[in-house]
């Protein structure tokens, strides 16, 4: 087996692991649960197989769904943001998005950040769309979706932060 590959199982294991073992675990304000594991979909790599990345977003969801009870709420929700993140990418870098590391090294401040909150955003949306599915409850949705995506980006910038300097 390839070493990267080796390291990337490991990576999206412990993620994966913390999400469902740590972060599954909070309810900040009663309510708000991050969503760390959207950090395997932030650094995958472009180069990597799109159709890969759709069945990771399918398995990764799957598990999480399972664990929480969420009936495929995540299971939907990540496998939108991987069929859309190339676009999303495209949209943030420019130029930049075909670059192997374009969104950890050599990008403005900018571009990083309107990536990582347009995955998230986009997930948090559709994912309390689907648990509260009410047309009424749509400035509830919109609140939760807002005040999650604040936490999952901040928790995530800083996982990224350190993934990075290593």
């Amino acid at each position: 087996m390839n070493r990267e590959l080796i390291g990337n199982i490991s990576f999206y294991t412990i993620i994966l692991a913390l999400q469902l073992l740590v972060f599954n675990q909070f309810q900040l304000f009663g309510f708000v649960t991050p969503f760390v594991y959207l950090i395997i979909f932030i650094h995958y790599r472009i180069s990597y197989d799109k159709t890969v990345l759709l069945l990771l977003g399918f398995i990764i969801g799957f598990i999480i769904d399972l664990s929480m009870q969420t009936y495929g709420c995540h299971t939907f929700s990540t496998i939108t943001i991987c069929y859309f993140r190339s676009r999303i990418e495209k949209s943030s870098f420019g130029v930049n998005a075909n670059l192997p590391l374009a969104m950890i090294k050599g990008t403005p401040l900018l571009s990083r950040v309107s990536f990582f909150l347009s995955l998230i955003v986009i997930h948090s949306i559709i994912y309390y769309s689907f648990i509260f599915f009410n047309v009424n409850l749509l400035s509830t949705i919109f609140l939760y979706a807002f005040i999650n995506s604040i936490a999952t980006f901040i928790l995530i910038w800083i996982i990224s932060r350190l993934i990075s300097d290593r």
